[in-house]
């Protein structure tokens, strides 16, 4: 069987809608030969994170390439906890790092208002819930 290009398929569905599908083709006036296309029906995949929580993986195994068999399971909703509203020292601040100190931060302002997060804190919790002012936002590594 000769494979039909894309333009070819999109003519074909052009004309089934415009034509009509189904019923009696004596009823039809399209000239075209009416054919029928094989659509291969895959199974459904579904990897169970460690709540229990099944996920459909089958639009990333067929788009993508995943192969679901290399995932045991992931970690489930809720399982990494955000900061929430984590609490800013100020220099003088009991815990405020001296200027000796060396560590990997994540800034960022907003609002006027400026924020730092060490990035050994955000890699336990990827996300802190903070407010900046009036504005609520989600600081995410």
């Amino acid at each position: 069987m000769k494979s039909r290009t894309s333009m070819e398929l999109i003519t074909l569905l052009a004309a089934c809608c415009i034509g009509g599908c189904g019923g009696d083709t004596a009823t039809h006036s399209t000239p075209q030969t009416r054919q029928t296309v094989a659509v291969e029906q895959r199974e459904t995949v579904f990897i169970t994170d460690r709540t229990g929580k099944r996920w459909d993986v089958t639009h990333a195994r067929d788009k993508y390439g995943l192969v679901p068999s290399g995932y045991q399971y992931g970690l489930g909703p809720y399982a990494i906890r955000p900061i929430m509203n984590p609490q800013m020292l100020f220099p003088n601040d009991r815990g405020y790092p001296e200027s000796s100190e060396y560590f990997l931060i994540l800034g960022t302002s907003l609002n006027g208002f400026a924020r730092a997060y060490p990035i050994a804190v955000l890699s336990r919790h990827e996300v802190a819930n903070e407010q900046f002012g009036d504005i609520h936002a989600a600081v995410a590594y």
